[in-house]
């Protein structure tokens, strides 16, 4: 089969026996891939380590097979990402964790790689990570189709009285259909407003805000996790790394 020409955000590596390395790579013509790169490791190897390094944009040539793991040859390096912090950097790994562990694989979404790009031309300065992760994460959880709905009840369209939220629902819900999902929780006003003024910005433009209180940014962050945690059903604590981004 011929080759295809990629490009490709690197969401994980793995060595593989002595030379080789297993990628996990996010791209726009095939979603989510999986793919092995012969010979990278040898010590006078012709590819650059930062074109088989996660967090790296590239171009590179895909061939499609039969088996699980695709083949990946002359990867070309278009962008480091390379983070200015280690708060940036902890950050940048769990948006790319997060790509991996809740896409599936081989089905194209487009916006899902605009949005990888985005994040990943705007966190290298970024001085509000956390910002644009939580604005990330609501973000993913729209395009994998898990909801969220933040402006009327999701059962029975009342835009009135919905002090409750709904990870299985994927959204607000009001006092009189809450039973619907007995596990609901308080939402509040103000936690609510944050949410929705982040859906209604550009994602591009979410870098002109400075500062978010941190006990919303934990608040919206628990309500996203409600409904990733449902719908996917993972018993692996999948979030341990957002100590690090909100403290």
């Amino acid at each position: 089969m011929a080759p295809t020409k990629i490009e490709a955000i690197i969401l994980k590596r793995s060595d593989f026996r002595e030379t080789s390395v297993i990628l996990s790579l996010y791209t726009g013509q095939f979603g989510k891939i999986r793919c092995i790169l012969k010979g990278v490791r040898k010590s006078k190897g012709r590819v650059p380590p930062l074109a088989f390094t996660p967090g790296s944009s590239i171009f590179a040539f895909f061939y499609m097979r039969r088996s699980e793991l695709g083949l990946l040859s002359s990867p070309s390096l278009i962008e480091a990402n390379e983070m200015k912090s280690k708060e940036n950097l902890v950050v940048w790994h769990t948006v790319l964790n997060l790509v991996n562990l809740f896409t599936p694989e081989k089905e194209k979404e487009e916006k899902l790689f605009e949005l990888l790009k985005g994040i990943g031309k705007m966190l290298p300065d970024s001085r509000s990570p956390e910002i644009l992760y939580i604005c990330f994460k609501l973000r993913l959880i729209k395009i994998l189709g898990y909801g969220i709905q933040l402006n009327r009840c999701i059962i029975c369209n009342n835009p009135e009285k919905t002090s409750l939220f709904s990870g299985k629902l994927g959204g607000i819900v009001c006092q009189e259909c809450s039973k619907k999902d007995v596990y609901s929780v308080k939402i509040s006003q103000s936690v609510l407003g944050i949410m929705r003024q982040f859906e209604k910005m550009d994602f591009e433009r979410l870098g002109v805000i400075k500062q978010v209180p941190l006990e919303i940014l934990l608040k919206i962050n628990f309500y996203t996790n409600i409904i990733l945690n449902y719908q996917t059903g993972f018993n692996n604590i999948w979030w341990e790394n957002e100590k690090n981004i909100l403290q």
